[in-house]
C-alpha cells in the first residue's frame, strides 16, 4: 500500500486543529526534544483551577474587522467590555459559536449583533487560535480568531449592546502590545497580541475559512 499523503491544509490550520485536541483533552502536543513551540499558539496562562463554572471547554470566535486610515495604517477594532468576566479590558467583537454553526457564520451574527457592522461569511480568513485558561473566572476557552480586510471603510461603528460593551474603539494594530498593557487585555486578545507574532492581513487573501478544516 502506498504511504498516505498529507491533504493541502495550510500550517496555522494544522496548528489551529492540533491546539483545539489538545484542549479538547487536557493533553498538550507531543513535541520533539529540543523543539520549540509554534508562535501561532498560546499557552496556559495559569495552571487550571481547582474547580470550574463549566463542564467542558467552550470555543469562542474573535473578529479582527480591519481598515486602513487617512494614512494608511491599519486599524483594528476593539471594544471595551462589560457586566460580564474580562470587564474593563479591552477585547474583539466575538462570541460563542453554536451548535450547528460555521466559524464564518458567527463571526459575522457577533460582528453585527454587537457592532451593526455587516460581513459577507465569504470574507473572513483565519488569524489564530489561542487557548485561554482563566482561573480567576474558572473558565476555560478555545477561542479562533478570525479576520477581515474592509476597503470599503464606510460602515459605521455603532454599539449595539451598551449593557456589555463600554465603548468602541480605533486602533493601529502595530502599536496595541505599546499602546495597552497586558492586563488591559481580554485574555484571548492578550495571548494574540503579547504571546505570538500574528500579524494581520492589509488586504485581501484567498486563504478564506472555507478552505479551513473547521468550515
Amino acid at each position: 500500500r502506498p504511504p498516505l499523503r498529507p491533504t493541502a491544509v495550510s500550517l496555522s490550520a494544522f496548528v489551529a486543529l492540533v491546539v483545539l485536541a489538545a484542549a479538547l483533552t487536557g493533553k498538550p502536543p507531543a513535541r520533539a526534544s529540543g523543539a520549540t513551540r509554534p508562535s501561532l499558539c498560546s499557552t496556559m496562562e495559569h495552571q487550571p483551577a481547582p474547580e470550574w463554572k463549566q463542564k467542558h471547554v467552550k470555543v469562542g470566535v474573535g473578529t479582527m474587522f480591519l481598515r486602513k486610515n487617512q494614512d494608511g495604517c491599519l486599524m483594528v477594532l476593539l471594544g471595551k467590555r462589560k457586566g460580564s468576566h474580562g470587564a474593563g479590558r479591552y477585547a474583539l467583537p466575538g462570541g460563542h459559536l453554536e451548535l450547528g454553526e460555521s466559524v464564518a457564520t458567527c463571526a459575522s451574527r457577533e460582528l453585527e449583533e454587537e457592532t451593526g457592522l455587516k460581513v459577507d461569511e465569504k470574507e473572513w480568513k483565519f488569524a489564530f487560535v489561542s487557548n485561554d485558561v482563566m482561573p480567576k473566572d474558572l473558565k476555560h476557552y478555545v477561542t479562533i480568531f478570525v479576520q477581515c480586510y474592509d476597503a470599503d471603510g464606510k460602515q459605521e461603528v455603532k454599539n449595539m449592546e451598551p449593557l456589555k460593551c463600554e465603548k468602541w474603539e480605533w486602533f493601529k494594530f502595530k502599536d496595541i502590545k505599546t499602546t495597552l498593557k497586558p492586563e488591559m487585555l481580554f485574555v484571548p486578545l492578550k495571548n494574540l497580541i503579547h504571546r505570538s507574532n500574528f500579524e494581520p492581513l492589509a488586504q485581501s487573501s484567498n486563504d478564506s475559512l472555507t478552505c479551513m478544516f473547521f468550515g
